[in-house]
């Protein structure tokens, strides 16, 4: 897995969380006449690929709506640097991008991937029309005990998790170095207090005699004291061996010993390490055809009529990821009307003056 999960605790649970991520190639096209069309691919299990379709490998539950297309061999995908390997398709026809995000059913922890909101507004404007698209992923619907606003500015929190490096670029490549080190030191910070008040939470509730609530503070600077930067490696394990230092005690070593397997699953139970899990090994190659002229887009890659934006995780942890196009399409009725309209006053003008010859004469 690439570093930058790991540290924004995409793949960083040391519990059961896998390090596999889940590619998706999303491809829509649209035409001059409001229509869509979409394909989705994805890399199916052998029960998918044998009919069973319980074992969905898409974000989403398909509905009859969709065309289930199984390859017989995997095609290999570059997805931004990585290799996506896909084995099915799904396909569907609307009347507008809009449909694709209606109806949609999904686990709750997936619906800010699977269920965007998409829109395409048009304006006609003499010889073109022009479209403006814009696709909402909402943050991800997630709560923790300290927000990330008290570690990272909002502009930090953009930069780190959707880029937009383009208000950087005065800056040489050793200064945006420093710069991104010291958001990544923040934001692990973030985590780590994160990670330590769920962990407490879970172990408090199996614990008497200890007002760790009162002693947060204290215990939580003694364990930053001992893992230093590493806070990744946080868990219940080494706030009972950090608690036993703190209290002088074995009492809660003992207590991790005992009961270890009920607090790693509570700990990974609490909601952010849920959706954590659920969301972040999920990568989507959101690609759109356009049927005109691209006029202004945020997509960070562009191939001729293609745009290509990345979506995952990680970019709507802090906040919506919208993606945005603007595009023309060329009016050929309008011509058309203006032609007939051009050769029918040269016509009259032409009429007219031949009868202004005729009353000379």
């Amino acid at each position: 897995m690439k570093t930058v999960k790991i540290i924004l605790l995409v793949l960083a649970l040391t519990f059961t969380t896998s390090c596999r991520t889940y590619y998706y190639r999303m491809i829509t096209s649209l035409y001059s006449n409001g229509n869509s069309y979409r394909e989705v691919y994805a890399l199916g299990d052998s029960a998918f690929m044998a009919g069973n379709n319980l074992n969905n490998p898409f974000l989403f539950d398909l509905s009859q709506d969709w065309k289930v297309t199984r390859y017989d061999t995997a095609i290999n995908r570059s997805i931004f640097g990585d290799e996506g390997k896909f084995n099915v398709r799904i396909s569907r026809e609307t009347n507008s991008i809009e449909d694709y995000s209606k109806n949609i059913r999904c686990d709750s922890d997936l619906r800010s991937l699977a269920a965007p909101k998409e829109s395409l507004v048009k304006k006609i404007r003499g010889f073109y029309t022009y479209y403006f698209l814009k696709v909402v992923y909402k943050k991800l619907p997630y709560e923790v005990a300290v927000p990330i606003g008290n570690y990272l500015s909002k502009e930090e929190q953009i930069l780190w998790t959707q880029g937009g490096f383009d208000n950087y670029k005065t800056m040489t490549g050793s200064e945006m170095n420093d710069y991104l080190n010291e958001i990544n030191d923040k934001a692990m910070k973030w985590y780590g207090r994160n990670i330590f008040e769920a962990s407490l939470n879970c172990i408090k509730k199996h614990t008497e005699n200890y007002d760790l609530d009162r002693d947060k503070e204290n215990i939580f600077k003694k364990l930053t004291d001992h893992v230093k930067f590493d806070t990744i490696n946080i868990n219940p394990r080494l706030i009972c061996n950090v608690l036993d230092s703190y209290y002088k005690t074995t009492y809660f070593s003992k207590l991790y010993n005992t009961d270890h397997e009920i607090l790693d699953k509570d700990t990974e139970q609490t909601p952010f390490f849920k959706i954590s899990n659920d969301v972040f090994s999920n990568d989507i190659s959101y690609e759109l055809v356009l049927p005109g002229k691209v006029l202004q887009t945020n997509a960070p890659v562009i191939r001729s009529d293609t745009l290509v934006w990345k979506v995952d995780g990680i970019r709507l942890l802090f906040d919506d990821y919208t993606l945005k196009a603007e595009y023309r399409v060329i009016n050929k009725w309008s011509f058309l009307l203006t032609g007939l309209l051009l050769i029918i006053s040269i016509g009259s003008i032409v009429a007219l003056i031949k009868r202004r010859r005729k009353s000379f004469i």
